[in-house]
């Protein structure tokens, strides 16, 4: 069961699936128009960079024509990561090592109690016994309960808008690339304290019964381009998470903004998909690109 889910979550690391997860419910518009995807521009080239959600219902599909004509415009596609590299065994194996203790320590062990009985609740409300899962680490007990929770409602990475246009990639002899490896997004997690994995799962948790109650409208937030709406859900999440904010968007948009200026710097069209929660929120990878003097258009 471990490794079923650790291959099945590394595609849709926190990013937007954290976003779907700690949500107050939002009232979802017609269509408006709109998308997650914006242009941006510079002297020499162009990126168009859209927001994802990593975990998705067929029923999304098809997109915006929109969304749609910029992939068929680009000559690459950039995701946070390149979604072929998780593919091989060696991957699996760093996955596995990465994701559970080894030294003794478990999750009974590890956690508030307060977060543990949290958990142990979650856990029962999915038929899950949560001691035989004890020697998963926080941040990946965290994310293997989404996934689980999400796949349950009907959504799935292989369903995501990153496999939709890895595969569109593939098939179209597209140059494809990562804005990270997967071992650094695995570092990032298996990086955070112990006192910091405890706020993801207790995070994680808050909101995890009333889930299902949001995740359609989610979907049609996204679709429209509901940026605002997108902001709010970021906000209320991470209010009282800023810490944990910083390390996994903040300090990533930064390091993704100068990414996008050295693919602006050639003279190309290149298709970029990042998680939509990236896009909103304070110091998101839109406003540091606007900062840098690059022209932004949703499109």
């Amino acid at each position: 069961m471990i490794r079923h889910y650790l291959r099945t979550y590394v595609v849709a690391l926190f990013a937007f699936l954290l976003l779907l997860v700690f949500t107050a419910p939002l009232h979802a518009q017609e269509q408006s128009g709109k998308s997650c995807l914006f242009k941006i521009t510079s002297s020499k080239g162009t990126v168009y960079l859209l927001g994802s959600m990593h975990l998705m219902k067929e029923s999304v599909y098809p997109l915006p024509e929109t969304i749609e004509r910029a992939f068929q415009e680009s000559s690459d596609v950039v995701f946070e990561i390149n979604i072929g590299e998780m593919e091989s065994p060696q991957a699996q194996e760093i996955m596995l090592r990465k994701s559970l203790f080894t030294d003794g320590r478990t999750l009974s062990k590890v956690l508030k109690p307060a977060t543990y009985e949290k958990l142990k609740e979650a856990a029962k409300s999915l038929n899950l016994d949560v001691v035989q899962l004890d020697s998963l680490k926080p941040w990946s007990m965290a994310m293997a309960l989404v996934v689980i929770k999400m796949n349950q409602l009907g959504f799935s990475p292989e369903a995501g808008v990153d496999r939709y246009f890895y595969r569109k990639a593939v098939n179209a002899g597209r140059e494809i690339s990562g804005l990270e490896t997967m071992e650094m997004q695995l570092n990032l997690m298996d990086g955070l304290s112990m006192a910091q994995q405890d706020m993801l799962v207790s995070q994680t948790l808050d909101d995890f019964a009333d889930m299902g109650k949001t995740v359609d409208d989610m979907m049609i937030i996204w679709k429209n381009g509901e940026m605002d709406k997108i902001e709010q859900m970021i906000t209320d999440s991470f209010r009282d998470y800023p810490a944990l904010y910083n390390t996994l968007f903040v300090k990533r948009n930064k390091r993704w903004a100068s990414q996008v200026g050295a693919l602006l710097a050639q003279k190309k069209t290149i298709f970029v998909v990042v998680g939509a929660g990236h896009l909103v929120g304070k110091n998101n990878l839109l406003e540091l690109l606007r900062r840098k003097g690059y022209t932004v258009e949703q499109m």
